[in-house]
């Protein structure tokens, strides 16, 4: 069933300056993975994983592909498409008490809302290179989101 999704959409030529670790980057002496850092809330399944935080909001993909990391706990389902922020995962950033996100689509930028919303203290994986801390001032978030465009995504569900 193809369902419209209202969402921000992310402009092509903010991908590049947004795939820019956006905080303190942590990389393994050998290149491993990183684990044991804390933080308010993680952004995606591998550090959601390795990380000690309060909140976690996962996909079941890691660099686009599907991955395994066993039985997901989802307090709350949101439809997030690839490119975007939806309205319904801004909605679940407000709420409080979420302990677990699970997202239909792709969670890379919630870390945005999470941030402006929540003030939170996010970790994310940076692909193949290490794993970030970033908690951007609200201004810096506020002027990404002004670069966002409405949009109406279609989305089979």
């Amino acid at each position: 069933m193809n369902k419209a999704i209202p969402v921000l959409k992310l402009p092509v030529d903010f991908r590049l300056s947004l795939s820019i670790p956006q905080g303190d980057l942590y990389v393994s002496p050998d290149r491993g993975l990183v684990y044991g850092l804390r933080a308010d809330a993680a952004v995606g399944d591998i550090v959601s994983r390795n990380h000690m935080v309060e909140v976690r909001i996962t996909d079941a993909k890691t660099k686009r592909h599907t991955v395994d990391v066993g039985p997901r706990e989802c307090d709350v389902l949101v439809v997030n498409p690839q490119g975007t922020i939806s309205i319904n995962s801004v909605t679940s950033s407000l709420m409080g008490g979420a302990r677990s996100i699970c997202v239909v689509g792709e969670e890379d930028l919630l870390v945005i809302p999470f941030t402006l919303v929540r003030g939170f203290k996010i970790i994310y994986g940076q692909p193949d290179v290490g794993v970030v801390i970033s908690s951007p001032s609200r201004e810096r978030v506020l002027k990404i989101l002004k670069g966002l465009k409405p949009d109406i995504v279609i989305m089979n569900l």
